[in-house]
């Protein structure tokens, strides 16, 4: 059936039915029932008091306001990366923190007019230990859950084996100090290098990341520094319209 349940209860208007459900996905009613009782299960329905109706559950809505806040950081953070990439010609992309299991996932990006450049795979989460863009987020979070899932790392996309944890506290202490992380180790990307900056949300909380991405072999170590600058200046842009204050 595919997205086609979602796509049934996203478009109705009010309550509905396991008949209607059914009869719009022509399904059996046993199935129908069946599957209702998943979304409810899953806190995607909630049924109606002293009915036989369901309307949406706390996890519809979650879910509704989590991919809002995406499509809205994503339009805000676009004209920053258009800057990054102007400037630098490498690509640049805006990385999402999924809080609920600790991975950053991209949600927009621009390729580099180079040559020689990536292709970032969008919606497709990876843990924040790893690469640049992950590190700018794990060095924001709270002190125990970093070290909590430093100490249970498994080796990166790219096998790459985990840091030990001085090795960790160290680059998370760097992080913090520069306002940038960087990451040379290829361990998402084989190959690649990163620089990456945080973005912030209301309070001060850490929500994502502003990255570029560049190939090992042009890392542009005499440039690391305004490169990290750069991004901080953009990525401090994208908090202050995303929250209205300043970051």
């Amino acid at each position: 059936m595919g997205r086609r349940p979602l796509n049934l209860l996203a478009a109705s208007e009010g309550d509905i039915s396991v008949k209607a459900v059914g009869e719009e996905l022509q399904l059996p009613q046993s199935t129908a029932h069946r599957l209702v009782q998943q979304f409810a299960a899953a806190g995607f329905l909630q049924r109606v008091p002293d009915s036989r109706r369901y309307s949406f559950g706390p996890a519809m809505f979650r879910l509704g306001a989590l991919i809002g806040s995406k499509i809205d950081l994503a339009q805000i953070a676009m004209p920053a990366l258009q800057r990054v990439v102007a400037q630098t010609n490498e690509g640049c992309a805006l990385g999402v923190l999924r809080e609920h299991d600790h991975t950053v996932e991209f949600v927009c990006h621009i390729e580099s007019p180079l040559p020689l450049r990536y292709r970032i795979a969008l919606h497709e989460p990876v843990s924040v230990l790893w690469g640049a863009s992950g590190r700018a987020i794990l060095a924001f979070l709270d002190t125990d859950l970093a070290e909590k899932l430093g100490k249970n790392a498994p080796r990166s996309p790219t096998g790459k084996p985990p840091l030990s944890m001085r090795e960790l506290r160290r680059e998370m202490n760097a992080v913090r100090a520069a306002g940038y992380a960087v990451n040379q180790r290829g361990e998402k990307i084989a190959g690649a290098s990163g620089v990456s900056a945080p973005v912030f949300g209301l309070g001060g909380r850490v929500i994502g990341c502003l990255s570029m991405t560049i190939p090992q072999s042009r890392y542009p170590a005499g440039k690391e520094a305004s490169f990290g600058k750069l991004l901080i200046e953009q990525a401090a842009g994208i908090t202050r319209e995303f929250t209205g204050t300043d970051p």
